[in-house]
């Protein structure tokens, strides 16, 4: 399979006009799906909300985005944000990792890009040429078509560019909704219109998660 990435995007608050008072600072917005998260070796994409058995918030991503050093996650104006608890990049057909939000976090905004997360859809439940897309802090929202499923890997024909790692994959609803697909691990060499998800499905089981809604 292809390369992986990891390299080194804004949130807009609308409402009432506010002025900051000297010594005060602005409230770090909540965490979503795809926006950028950053640590000491680059930057990669915040993948789906999650909740664990624990009762901590999570954050889906890549498992390449992991360098195995405990270091602090950040996002927005290097808000704090929380450490990959669990990880795995084996292969082609592993690549997830999950970032459980500190304490003082705000709790995770589970819409993806607005749309409200209905379900997670298992391997059986795909079908080629199925519509598909996915939210990246460098890319924003492309969409394409399921190409091939391969056991926990779907590949989709989906514009994606370094440090979009992470993004939440997905399948719009009818209703308005989307279901929970994959988290996006890569694309070939030399074909950023071919993009690769390791699917959710399984690992929510493995790591103790549910899918914020």
């Amino acid at each position: 399979m292809a390369t992986s990435w990891r390299v080194p995007v804004l949130a807009v608050a609308v409402g009432i006009v506010a002025v900051a008072t000297p010594g005060t600072a602005a409230a770090a917005p909540p965490p979503a799906p795809g926006i950028e998260v950053d640590d000491d070796s680059g930057s990669c994409t915040a993948g789906f909300a999650a909740q664990g058995d624990d009762g901590s918030y999570y954050l889906l991503t890549s498992g390449h985005c992991d360098a195995g050093d405990g270091a602090e996650w950040t996002y927005g104006n290097d808000d704090s944000l929380g450490q990959i608890t669990a990880s795995e990049d084996d292969g082609d057909q592993k690549d997830a990792a999950i970032i459980r939000l500190d304490p003082g976090t705000p709790a995770p905004v589970g819409d993806v890009g607005g749309y409200p997360v209905r379900d997670v859809l298992s391997a059986g439940q795909l079908a080629k040429g199925m519509p598909f897309c996915k939210i990246g802090a460098v890319t924003g929202e492309t969409c394409g078509t399921i190409n091939n499923i391969d056991g926990d890997v779907v590949e989709a024909s989906v514009f994606s560019l370094e440090g979009d790692s992470g993004s939440p994959g997905f399948v719009k609803n009818p209703d308005g909704t989307v279901s929970a697909v994959g988290i996006l691990t890569s694309s070939p060499e030399n074909d950023d219109y071919t993009t690769y998800f390791i699917l959710v499905h399984p690992l929510l089981a493995q790591w103790g998660l549910r899918i914020l809604p």
